[in-house]
């Protein structure tokens, strides 16, 4: 993983953050088949759209870590609840 510093005009950042996301009640849900690549398709189309780099997502029965790279204007709350919201 190189380090890829973020540039505007007036700020140089590099924000790494790992999420976990848990779904409601820890539903397994993931072992159903194919929602964990549709759900990653998601992501992915979501990070694009709000120019957040994903270094790496992985899913477990109940749960689904995500480590991203993200702008300064974006809070880690508002990135979940984009996220979250949008798959």
């Amino acid at each position: 993983m190189e380090n890829k510093y973020r540039h505007t005009n007036t700020t140089v950042s590099l924000i790494y953050y790992h999420f976990v996301f848990c779904p409601r009640y820890r539903r397994k849900f993931f072992l159903i088949s194919n929602v964990e690549k549709r759900f990653k398709e998601l992501v992915k189309i979501k990070c694009k759209e709000l120019e957040i780099e994903m270094i790496a997502i992985e899913c477990d029965k109940d749960h689904s870590h995500m480590f991203l790279n993200c702008p300064t204007a974006l809070s880690p709350s508002g990135i979940m609840q984009q996220i979250k919201g949008y798959t």
